[in-house]
């Protein structure tokens, strides 16, 4: 093995929040250039070996599905290989079959995120989550696992239930009970060329959500988890909203009886939850986690793909000022937790985008003191293609620029620290912002405005809402996208199509 890949694997357990400053005083993040040489000790084995598909599990147990992180689709855990080995939530055969791939050098197609991202010549989450399972001799320990065996996850997510009081807009029914109700009530949204949201997809792919106690795949998992928990660094609920599942909360249970100095403990929630006590006793449970020491450290990933009513309308059932007020008690609450904010970058998030980056500026600013309590992502969003950022004209791609000048002004320094912007994170901005400007094909351009067009036709006559009035920096868009959708067809044939 080569001193490169020695140096990385020995290296200490580098956070995030580590920075060397250079001869001017500005600050260059040790997670950076971390990244990157983990990025060339990945590439001493093969250009398409990934960590994660040995050590990072995504387990979504209402529909009996898993995925090594979310850029991969998700794939079905055949009851067979469950029944023989609980590890099979995370060790299917499907998946050591993309670990061949990618010892041979061969690039898994389910992986495609990172290959376009990398083909542009920017670095792609590869390394990012490898790094995230980093530790000395993460390596060679995969390489020792080989294709065939059974590694324990480091990095382990979870979905209970799809219980969920939002249904975002570029959501589904199998992961969320209001969607599922929604579809209950009104139908699937008609589009060009089929139907969206169509629960009947759910029971053809077996994706109907099982949400009882009786569920095999909860079963499994409760049977696995004593065995993987000793072994992860991070552990990270989602849903639906994890805070309306009484799993969550039994893990924070098992968390105060076993308590693991190493462990990374995170949700991710819409912060916005039906009722407020269930808040309430997150915070309640949280607080008597830290103040135990129970874990390292709490990370609370707060969706929120815009700011004000702008994030409302992207995500409906959110009330912003409820959101907003619970992110400030969590974060004046307790010493040993952080925010993340997740927005999942679509096409309605630009608007909004240079103040939602203004406010995370604000935020540090007002309540970073000793360490960085506040940090934010950005993962594009893929699917469905009319949300699509690649859908954007220039001009509309503006507040990505915006801000990474913005961000550039306002860059982590010995005189701000904690406060600016740290250069992986406008990195991030700026591979979103290049990836964005590679259009679809024509052909896939169009159908993507029409139904553009029409699905927020359709969402507005449903949820009493109003796009153009929520989002008048898009008018000359939507009417494009409405002239598409209508041309050869008169108002009234298209509403009795919806």
């Amino acid at each position: 093995m080569s001193d490169r890949i020695d140096a990385i694997e020995l290296s200490e357990d580098i956070r995030g929040d580590e920075v060397k400053a250079d001869l001017q005083g500005a600050y260059k993040s040790v997670y950076f250039d971390s990244t990157k040489d983990m990025g060339e000790a990945l590439d001493k084995v093969s250009p398409s070996f990934c960590l994660a598909k040995w050590f990072n599990v995504s387990i979504h147990i209402p529909t009996g599905r898993t995925h090594s992180c979310y850029h991969p689709p998700v794939h079905r855990i055949p009851m067979e290989e469950l029944e023989a080995d609980p590890s099979a939530l995370h060790n299917t055969k499907h998946k050591k079959k993309q670990r061949e791939m990618m010892l041979k050098g061969e690039r898994p197609k389910e992986c495609s995120f990172c290959w376009d991202i990398e083909d542009t010549g920017n670095i792609s989450d590869r390394p990012y989550r490898s790094f995230d399972v980093n530790e000395p001799g993460i390596i060679a320990e995969a390489l020792k696992y080989g294709s065939d065996g059974n590694p324990l996850p480091k990095y382990m997510e979870v979905n209970f239930n799809q219980a969920c009081n939002f249904k975002c807009t570029y959501c589904s029914p199998h992961l969320s009970t209001e969607w599922h109700k929604e579809i209950r009530k009104h139908g699937p949204y008609k589009m060009e060329h089929g139907n969206h949201n169509d629960t009947s997809w759910m029971e053809k792919d077996g994706m109907l959500p099982n949400n009882r106690p009786d569920n095999p795949y909860l079963k499994a998992f409760w049977e696995y988890f004593p065995e993987a928990y000793p072994n992860l660094q991070t552990f990270r609920m989602t849903g639906g909203e994890p805070l309306m599942d009484k799993n969550t909360f039994k893990i924070f249970d098992y968390v105060k009886k076993n308590p693991s100095k190493k462990l990374h403990l995170s949700i991710t929630s819409n912060c916005n939850p039906p009722k407020q006590e269930l808040w309430d006793n997150f915070i309640s449970d949280l607080k008597e986690i830290t103040d135990a020491r129970a874990i390292d450290h709490f990370m609370l990933f707060c969706s929120l793909d815009s700011w004000g009513k702008q994030a409302e309308y992207i995500r409906p059932g959110m009330d912003f000022d409820v959101l907003h007020k619970n992110i400030r008690t969590f974060l004046t609450d307790s010493e040993c937790h952080s925010l993340t904010f997740i927005a999942t970058m679509n096409i309605l998030s630009l608007p909004g985008w240079m103040k939602y980056i203004t406010n995370i500026y604000n935020l540090r600013n007002e309540i970073n003191t000793d360490r960085q309590l506040i940090w934010f992502d950005t993962p594009m969003l893929h699917d469905p293609r009319w949300m699509s950022l690649k859908l954007a004209t220039p001009e509309m791609l503006q507040p990505l620029l915006d801000s990474i000048m913005f961000m550039e002004e306002n860059k982590e320094t010995q005189s701000n620290r904690f406060k600016g912007f740290k250069d992986y994170e406008i990195d991030k901005v700026r591979r979103l912002y290049e990836w964005a400007r590679e259009p679809m094909d024509e052909r896939n351009t169009l159908l993507a405005k029409k139904n553009f067009a029409l699905y927020f036709k359709q969402k507005d006559e449903r949820q009493g809402t109003n796009i153009k009035e929520t989002f008048p920096e898009f008018e000359t868009f939507i009417e494009e996208c409405e002239r598409l959708a209508w041309q050869n067809r008169d108002y009234t044939t298209i509403n009795s199509i919806l």
